[in-house]
């Protein structure tokens, strides 16, 4: 038996982070029997997370209240309670909220990056006692070099946690991504202008960014189109933009609308600041879309500069990123290559399958994966 310790619903499937959760209890629980224990997400002191917010409103620093010595304890608690003492392993998703438990047995633990990439990424460090954050990730980093394996989504997550903190990187490894999405069986693309901004932050991933860019487009190309799904744009929508809102994949309509808005879509245009690795890019490729976004983080692991899509070194500028999307839309024999290009890519090696079997390899429950066969899109 397996313990599997999440923070997160068994079921939630609609970020990628819950998305991977799903996937891998699901490949655990076809090999062995899975107890699952979560989700275990205790919320935080509320004096120390507004004593701490208030600190930073007035230039000074807080601490970092979600992870608070005493929040990290009552997690630590809750686990060793609900683990079953009989499991041969500890299967932990997500590696912070974990510092503080002490397993019983062999653990693994897995996620997209340290604490330490995962505050310089989404939070200004400087905000935070230096003292506090310390204390955050010598802890994660002493638990990870305790761990029998730590499992990545990115090479790139991987190459960083060794250097900084000191793994063995022989127990270190990546089993990439998938996504979330039913391969459809051929491209149906029938040649529309038509470009996809997907978030649950607008302004976070770049949202305002891509609306600048895409009103210079229209200058140039008045038939190009942006559909904007997830978070709602509270700025005024101009000609040729349409907004869906949310859409769940759990929601069987929804789930087919998003299926057919990327299956119509000329690219994913994204000038994200923040995501490693997003699946949104592997769930484009599934479908023969192409991508524009940043070069960084692990985005070049998924999309091939010049071959998939186009990789950005300043995303963030409206002018470079309307260049992109003009180029896109006016590329002949070389687009259709990308789409072939892209739908092999993301099969061969983002697919579940594939994912799944890297997975089981690494925690010894199942051989390394075959070779797969390339797909044609036609």
């Amino acid at each position: 038996m397996i313990n599997f310790i999440s923070n997160l619903p068994r079921e939630l499937r609609s970020g990628g982070f819950s998305a991977m959760n799903v996937t891998a209890y699901a490949t655990l629980s076809k090999c062995e029997p899975v107890n699952y224990v979560g989700p275990i997400n205790p919320p935080p002191s509320y004096r120390k997370k507004m004593w701490s917010k208030l600190h930073r409103l007035i230039g000074s620093q807080g601490s970092f209240a979600f992870f608070s010595e005493q929040r990290l304890q009552s997690i630590a608690a809750e686990v060793h309670s609900k683990c079953q003492d009989g499991a041969r392993l500890d299967f932990f998703h997500g590696f912070t909220p974990w510092i503080s438990t002490r397993p019983k047995r062999p653990y693994v633990a897995w996620s997209d990056c340290t604490f330490h990439d995962y505050l310089d990424i989404y939070h200004p460090r400087e905000q935070f006692r230096h003292d506090d954050l310390e204390r955050i990730e010598q802890a994660e980093a002493e638990w990870l070099r305790k761990a029998d394996h730590v499992v990545f989504t990115s090479d790139w997550a991987v190459g960083r946690a060794v250097r900084q903190y000191s793994l063995d990187a022989d127990r270190v490894t990546s089993v990439g991504i998938f996504g979330e999405v039913n391969l459809p069986s051929r491209d149906t693309y029938a040649g529309g202008q038509e470009f996809v901004f997907v978030s649950t932050n607008f302004v976070a991933k770049g949202g305002p960014v891509v609306l600048t860019a895409f009103h210079e487009v229209r200058r140039s190309h008045p038939e190009a189109s942006l559909v904007i799904v997830g978070d709602p744009v509270e700025s005024e929508i101009k000609p040729g933009v349409r907004c869906t809102g949310f859409l769940r994949k759990e929601v069987p309509s929804e789930y087919q609308q998003f299926r057919q808005i990327l299956a119509g879509a000329r690219a994913v245009v994204s000038a994200t600041r923040s995501d490693i690795c997003p699946l949104l890019f592997v769930e484009a490729g599934y479908f023969g879309c192409p991508v524009i976004s940043n070069r960084r983080f692990a985005i070049p692991e998924i999309v091939d500069h010049g071959r998939t899509g186009f990789l950005l070194d300043r995303p963030q500028d409206p002018r470079l990123l309307a260049r992109a999307m003009c180029q896109m839309l006016e590329l002949g024999d070389e687009y259709t290559r990308m789409r072939e290009a892209a739908w092999l890519k993301t099969r061969t090696i983002h697919s579940r399958e594939r994912f799944e079997a890297r997975l089981r390899s690494c925690l010894g429950l199942g051989t390394t994966p075959e070779k797969t066969e390339f797909v044609s899109s036609k």
